[in-house]
Protein backbone atom coordinates (compact mmCIF):
# COMPACT_ATOMS: atom_id res chain seq x y z
CA UNK A 1 0.00 0.00 0.00
CA UNK A 2 1.27 3.43 -1.08
CA UNK A 3 0.94 6.59 0.64
CA UNK A 4 0.74 9.86 -1.85
CA UNK A 5 1.92 13.03 0.02
CA UNK A 6 0.19 16.32 -1.18
CA UNK A 7 4.69 17.44 -1.43
CA UNK A 8 5.65 15.98 -4.70
CA UNK A 9 9.54 15.57 -2.95
CA UNK A 10 7.69 13.82 -0.10
CA UNK A 11 6.92 10.89 -3.07
CA UNK A 12 10.48 11.15 -3.96
CA UNK A 13 13.03 8.14 -2.71
CA UNK A 14 14.57 9.28 0.31
CA UNK A 15 18.15 11.32 -0.14
CA UNK A 16 21.42 10.12 1.92
CA UNK A 17 20.69 13.41 3.29
CA UNK A 18 16.98 12.73 4.61
CA UNK A 19 17.82 9.25 5.42
CA UNK A 20 20.78 10.74 7.55
CA UNK A 21 18.61 13.63 9.28
CA UNK A 22 15.64 10.58 10.14
CA UNK A 23 18.43 8.71 11.53
CA UNK A 24 19.83 11.71 13.40
CA UNK A 25 16.14 12.23 14.77
CA UNK A 26 15.33 9.33 16.35
CA UNK A 27 18.25 8.74 18.17
CA UNK A 28 18.53 11.75 19.72
CA UNK A 29 16.49 13.41 22.39
CA UNK A 30 13.12 14.44 21.12
CA UNK A 31 12.41 10.65 21.44
CA UNK A 32 12.35 8.37 24.12
CA UNK A 33 15.06 5.52 24.24
CA UNK A 34 13.06 2.88 23.31
CA UNK A 35 12.47 4.69 19.52
CA UNK A 36 13.20 2.47 16.42
CA UNK A 37 16.36 3.83 15.26
CA UNK A 38 16.70 3.89 10.84
CA UNK A 39 17.22 0.60 10.56
CA UNK A 40 15.16 -1.50 12.55
CA UNK A 41 12.56 0.75 11.15
CA UNK A 42 13.37 -0.49 7.76
CA UNK A 43 12.28 -4.11 9.14
CA UNK A 44 9.08 -2.53 10.85
CA UNK A 45 8.09 -1.04 7.78
CA UNK A 46 9.06 -3.84 5.25
CA UNK A 47 6.86 -6.17 7.84
CA UNK A 48 3.79 -3.75 7.25
CA UNK A 49 3.90 -3.10 3.54
CA UNK A 50 4.10 -7.18 3.88
CA UNK A 51 1.42 -8.12 6.16
CA UNK A 52 -1.77 -9.63 5.90
CA UNK A 53 -4.18 -6.22 6.59
CA UNK A 54 -3.44 -2.95 5.41
CA UNK A 55 -2.16 -0.76 8.63
CA UNK A 56 -3.03 2.31 9.14
CA UNK A 57 -0.49 5.35 9.49
CA UNK A 58 -1.85 6.54 12.59
CA UNK A 59 -2.13 3.24 14.12
CA UNK A 60 1.95 2.24 13.01
CA UNK A 61 3.76 5.78 14.69
CA UNK A 62 3.39 4.79 18.04
CA UNK A 63 5.55 1.79 17.79
CA UNK A 64 8.49 4.08 15.50
CA UNK A 65 8.21 6.40 18.83
CA UNK A 66 8.47 3.95 21.09
CA UNK A 67 8.90 0.52 20.11
CA UNK A 68 8.19 -1.35 23.50
CA UNK A 69 5.10 0.10 24.59
CA UNK A 70 3.56 2.59 21.88
CA UNK A 71 3.08 5.24 24.44
CA UNK A 72 5.67 7.69 24.50
CA UNK A 73 5.47 10.63 22.56
CA UNK A 74 8.28 12.84 20.75
CA UNK A 75 8.64 16.07 21.28
CA UNK A 76 9.25 18.53 18.19
CA UNK A 77 10.69 22.11 17.65
CA UNK A 78 7.68 23.07 15.65
CA UNK A 79 4.37 21.66 14.14
CA UNK A 80 6.47 21.68 10.70
CA UNK A 81 9.04 20.16 12.01
CA UNK A 82 6.50 17.37 13.13
CA UNK A 83 5.53 17.36 9.47
CA UNK A 84 9.25 16.82 8.16
CA UNK A 85 9.89 13.52 10.41
CA UNK A 86 6.58 11.88 9.89
CA UNK A 87 6.84 13.17 6.15
CA UNK A 88 10.08 11.65 5.35
CA UNK A 89 8.70 8.12 7.71
CA UNK A 90 6.26 7.70 4.95
CA UNK A 91 8.22 8.63 2.63
CA UNK A 92 10.87 5.81 3.56
CA UNK A 93 7.48 3.32 3.71
CA UNK A 94 6.80 4.48 0.27
CA UNK A 95 10.66 3.96 -1.11
CA UNK A 96 10.67 0.81 0.83
CA UNK A 97 7.01 -0.32 -1.20
CA UNK A 98 8.17 0.60 -4.37
CA UNK A 99 10.93 -1.43 -4.63
CA UNK A 100 9.53 -4.62 -2.88
CA UNK A 101 6.62 -3.80 -5.52
CA UNK A 102 8.79 -2.57 -8.51
CA UNK A 103 12.45 -3.98 -8.55
CA UNK A 104 12.45 -6.69 -5.56
CA UNK A 105 15.81 -7.94 -7.36
CA UNK A 106 17.37 -4.42 -5.93
CA UNK A 107 15.91 -4.76 -2.58
CA UNK A 108 18.59 -4.56 0.14
CA UNK A 109 18.79 -4.91 3.88
CA UNK A 110 20.47 -2.07 5.52
CA UNK A 111 22.50 -3.65 8.10
CA UNK A 112 25.27 -2.39 10.08
CA UNK A 113 28.65 -4.62 10.40
CA UNK A 114 30.57 -5.92 13.66
CA UNK A 115 33.49 -8.06 14.40
CA UNK A 116 32.79 -11.77 15.13
CA UNK A 117 36.25 -13.71 15.75
CA UNK A 118 38.33 -11.68 14.23
CA UNK A 119 36.25 -10.57 10.99
CA UNK A 120 33.24 -8.29 9.71
CA UNK A 121 29.61 -9.58 10.10
CA UNK A 122 26.71 -8.39 9.28
CA UNK A 123 24.12 -7.36 12.16
CA UNK A 124 21.16 -8.82 11.82
CA UNK A 125 19.27 -7.99 15.44
CA UNK A 126 18.31 -4.46 14.80
CA UNK A 127 16.19 -5.27 11.52
CA UNK A 128 14.62 -8.47 12.28
CA UNK A 129 13.64 -6.88 15.27
CA UNK A 130 12.06 -4.31 13.59
CA UNK A 131 10.38 -7.43 11.56
CA UNK A 132 9.28 -8.79 14.69
CA UNK A 133 7.47 -5.76 15.62
CA UNK A 134 5.69 -5.33 12.24
CA UNK A 135 4.02 -9.01 13.12
CA UNK A 136 3.28 -8.15 16.13
CA UNK A 137 0.91 -5.01 16.14
CA UNK A 138 -1.10 -7.42 13.98
CA UNK A 139 0.26 -11.61 15.42
CA UNK A 140 -3.00 -12.87 14.52
CA UNK A 141 -3.40 -12.25 10.78
CA UNK A 142 -0.08 -13.28 10.42
CA UNK A 143 -0.11 -16.65 12.45
CA UNK A 144 -1.55 -19.09 9.24
CA UNK A 145 1.20 -17.71 7.09
CA UNK A 146 4.11 -18.28 9.84
CA UNK A 147 2.62 -21.92 10.11
CA UNK A 148 2.42 -22.81 6.52
CA UNK A 149 5.88 -21.63 5.57
CA UNK A 150 8.06 -21.41 9.08
CA UNK A 151 11.24 -21.91 6.98
CA UNK A 152 10.21 -18.31 5.59
CA UNK A 153 10.65 -16.81 9.72
CA UNK A 154 13.24 -18.94 10.87
CA UNK A 155 16.11 -16.06 10.89
CA UNK A 156 13.83 -13.59 11.43
CA UNK A 157 12.46 -15.28 14.92
CA UNK A 158 16.47 -16.24 15.38
CA UNK A 159 17.54 -12.88 15.38
CA UNK A 160 14.29 -10.91 16.74
CA UNK A 161 12.97 -12.51 19.61
CA UNK A 162 13.92 -13.44 22.83
CA UNK A 163 13.71 -17.18 22.82
CA UNK A 164 15.72 -16.60 19.50
CA UNK A 165 18.43 -15.11 20.90
CA UNK A 166 18.73 -17.79 23.29
CA UNK A 167 18.85 -20.48 20.53
CA UNK A 168 21.55 -18.68 18.96
CA UNK A 169 23.84 -18.34 21.87
CA UNK A 170 23.56 -21.91 21.77
CA UNK A 171 24.80 -22.59 18.05
CA UNK A 172 28.50 -21.95 16.98
CA UNK A 173 27.73 -20.47 13.37
CA UNK A 174 30.77 -19.66 11.56
CA UNK A 175 31.42 -16.50 10.41
CA UNK A 176 30.74 -17.83 7.00
CA UNK A 177 27.37 -19.52 7.89
CA UNK A 178 26.57 -15.63 9.51
CA UNK A 179 26.96 -13.95 6.14
CA UNK A 180 24.99 -16.11 4.84
CA UNK A 181 21.90 -15.54 6.36
CA UNK A 182 21.60 -12.05 4.70
CA UNK A 183 21.24 -13.85 1.62
CA UNK A 184 18.55 -16.05 3.03
CA UNK A 185 16.89 -13.06 5.27
CA UNK A 186 16.28 -11.25 1.87
CA UNK A 187 14.97 -14.47 0.15
CA UNK A 188 12.74 -14.99 3.10
CA UNK A 189 11.29 -11.38 2.82
CA UNK A 190 10.47 -11.23 -0.79
CA UNK A 191 9.09 -14.69 -0.54
CA UNK A 192 6.86 -13.10 2.27
CA UNK A 193 5.55 -10.17 0.32
CA UNK A 194 4.90 -11.87 -2.98
CA UNK A 195 2.59 -14.13 -0.55
CA UNK A 196 0.98 -11.23 1.20
CA UNK A 197 0.37 -10.28 -2.85
CA UNK A 198 -1.20 -12.91 -3.87
CA UNK A 199 -3.28 -13.43 -1.07
CA UNK A 200 -4.29 -9.84 -2.06
CA UNK A 201 -5.35 -9.73 -5.14
CA UNK A 202 -6.70 -13.22 -4.36
CA UNK A 203 -9.48 -11.13 -2.14
CA UNK A 204 -10.05 -8.70 -4.64
CA UNK A 205 -10.85 -11.90 -7.16
CA UNK A 206 -13.38 -12.36 -4.97
CA UNK A 207 -14.77 -9.34 -4.61
CA UNK A 208 -13.51 -8.27 -1.18
CA UNK A 209 -10.37 -6.26 0.45
CA UNK A 210 -7.93 -6.94 2.64
CA UNK A 211 -8.76 -6.34 6.30
CA UNK A 212 -7.29 -2.98 7.84
CA UNK A 213 -5.98 -1.62 11.18
CA UNK A 214 -7.20 1.49 11.85
CA UNK A 215 -5.31 4.18 14.50
CA UNK A 216 -5.82 3.98 17.75
CA UNK A 217 -6.38 -0.51 17.59
CA UNK A 218 -4.51 -1.95 20.43
CA UNK A 219 -2.17 -4.47 20.38
CA UNK A 220 -4.24 -6.93 22.47
CA UNK A 221 -7.77 -6.34 20.31
CA UNK A 222 -6.06 -6.49 16.85
CA UNK A 223 -9.37 -7.32 15.04
CA UNK A 224 -9.15 -6.36 11.57
CA UNK A 225 -12.11 -4.19 9.89
CA UNK A 226 -12.70 -5.75 6.43
CA UNK A 227 -15.12 -4.02 4.24
CA UNK A 228 -18.14 -6.09 2.69
CA UNK A 229 -17.94 -7.40 -1.14
CA UNK A 230 -18.78 -4.54 -3.35
CA UNK A 231 -18.96 -3.42 -6.81
CA UNK A 232 -15.33 -4.87 -8.17
CA UNK A 233 -14.40 -1.70 -10.51
CA UNK A 234 -15.42 0.15 -7.69
CA UNK A 235 -12.75 -1.34 -5.15
CA UNK A 236 -9.95 -0.98 -8.12
CA UNK A 237 -10.28 2.19 -7.56
CA UNK A 238 -10.38 2.87 -3.97
CA UNK A 239 -7.71 0.35 -3.18
CA UNK A 240 -5.27 1.38 -5.78
CA UNK A 241 -4.09 4.59 -4.41
CA UNK A 242 -4.13 5.60 -0.62
CA UNK A 243 -4.35 9.26 -0.16
CA UNK A 244 -1.81 10.44 3.10
CA UNK A 245 -1.70 13.77 4.98
CA UNK A 246 0.77 14.36 8.09
CA UNK A 247 -1.57 16.64 8.98
CA UNK A 248 -4.45 14.25 9.56
CA UNK A 249 -2.55 12.27 11.94
CA UNK A 250 -3.67 14.94 14.85
CA UNK A 251 -0.81 14.77 16.70
CA UNK A 252 1.61 17.00 14.58
CA UNK A 253 -1.23 19.76 14.24
CA UNK A 254 -0.07 23.02 15.67
CA UNK A 255 -2.22 22.37 18.62
CA UNK A 256 -1.38 19.03 19.67
CA UNK A 257 1.98 18.63 18.64
CA UNK A 258 4.83 17.95 22.01
CA UNK A 259 6.96 20.32 21.68
CA UNK A 260 10.63 20.73 23.50
CA UNK A 261 11.15 22.94 25.57
CA UNK A 262 12.99 25.94 24.06
CA UNK A 263 15.49 28.08 25.70
CA UNK A 264 14.76 31.65 25.42
CA UNK A 265 18.40 31.94 23.71
CA UNK A 266 17.18 30.26 21.28
CA UNK A 267 17.29 32.91 18.14
CA UNK A 268 17.96 33.40 14.41
CA UNK A 269 21.97 34.79 13.15
CA UNK A 270 22.29 36.48 10.31
CA UNK A 271 25.59 37.08 8.88
CA UNK A 272 26.34 38.12 5.45
CA UNK A 273 22.70 38.42 3.87
CA UNK A 274 22.83 34.41 5.32
CA UNK A 275 20.28 33.26 8.27
CA UNK A 276 20.04 30.36 10.03
CA UNK A 277 18.17 29.60 13.12
CA UNK A 278 20.34 28.69 16.20
CA UNK A 279 17.89 26.07 18.23
CA UNK A 280 18.71 25.24 21.68
CA UNK A 281 16.11 23.23 24.36
CA UNK A 282 16.91 21.01 27.16
CA UNK A 283 18.39 17.64 26.65
CA UNK A 284 16.43 16.08 29.71
CA UNK A 285 12.72 17.16 31.11
CA UNK A 286 14.99 19.50 33.83
CA UNK A 287 17.58 20.51 31.63
CA UNK A 288 19.56 18.71 34.60
CA UNK A 289 21.21 16.93 31.22
CA UNK A 290 22.31 19.49 29.70
CA UNK A 291 21.45 21.43 26.79
CA UNK A 292 21.08 20.45 23.36
CA UNK A 293 22.71 22.58 20.42
CA UNK A 294 20.54 22.49 16.83
CA UNK A 295 21.31 24.56 13.89
CA UNK A 296 18.66 24.59 10.61
CA UNK A 297 19.99 26.60 7.59
CA UNK A 298 17.45 28.08 4.96
CA UNK A 299 17.35 24.90 3.08
CA UNK A 300 16.09 23.43 6.41
CA UNK A 301 19.63 20.95 6.87
CA UNK A 302 20.04 20.43 10.41
CA UNK A 303 23.28 19.93 12.75
CA UNK A 304 23.15 18.91 15.88
CA UNK A 305 26.35 18.77 18.64
CA UNK A 306 26.87 15.12 20.04
CA UNK A 307 27.51 16.35 23.00
CA UNK A 308 25.02 18.77 25.25
CA UNK A 309 26.26 21.93 26.56
CA UNK A 310 26.07 22.16 30.54
CA UNK A 311 23.97 25.82 30.33
CA UNK A 312 21.99 27.18 27.19
CA UNK A 313 24.55 30.59 27.25
CA UNK A 314 27.34 27.97 26.28
CA UNK A 315 25.28 26.54 23.59
CA UNK A 316 24.49 29.61 22.00
CA UNK A 317 28.13 30.94 22.87
CA UNK A 318 28.99 27.96 20.59
CA UNK A 319 26.40 28.55 17.69
CA UNK A 320 27.74 32.16 17.61
CA UNK A 321 31.64 30.97 17.37
CA UNK A 322 30.77 28.46 15.04
CA UNK A 323 28.87 30.49 12.42
CA UNK A 324 31.45 33.48 12.92
CA UNK A 325 34.08 31.37 11.91
CA UNK A 326 32.40 29.77 8.68
CA UNK A 327 29.97 32.52 7.52
CA UNK A 328 27.37 29.73 7.32
CA UNK A 329 25.90 26.44 8.85
CA UNK A 330 28.61 24.21 9.83
CA UNK A 331 28.36 20.59 8.26
CA UNK A 332 27.29 17.70 9.72
CA UNK A 333 29.34 17.23 13.36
Amino acid sequence: MKFDHPDPELNDPLTDEELDFLERFLSRNAVCSDAMGAVMLHGFLTAVISGPNAIMPGAILPWIWDARHATRQPRFLSAGRARKVTGLIFQYWNDINDTLNQCPDLFELPLRTSVYEGEEVPVLDEWCEGYCKGIDIDREAWEPLIERHPWWFNIILLFGTASGYEELARRDYTVGQRRSFVLQLAASVLNIHRYGCEERRRLLEQGEQPGTIPAGSSPKARTATQTKPTNRDAQDGSVSKDVFLVDSLGRVTDDAFHPLALSPLATRITRGGTSVDAHIYRAGDEGRDGWILEIIDASGTSTVWDEPFPTDGAALAEALSTINMHDIAPGSR
